[in-house]
């Protein structure tokens, strides 16, 4: 199952945070179904 950190929009940060570029500051590893904006896109390969 994909993770935020599969996420083109998102970009990471220091320690164990990231942020992405639509919904701000989240976790690496939080699962990407639970993204509140569904703008999950993979990265490209």
């Amino acid at each position: 199952m994909p993770v935020c950190k599969d996420c083109m929009y998102f970009k990471t940060g220091k320690g164990d945070t990231g942020e992405c570029e639509i919904n701000g500051p989240t976790e690496p590893d939080r699962d990407a179904q639970r993204c509140p904006s569904r703008t999950f896109r993979p990265k490209p390969s």
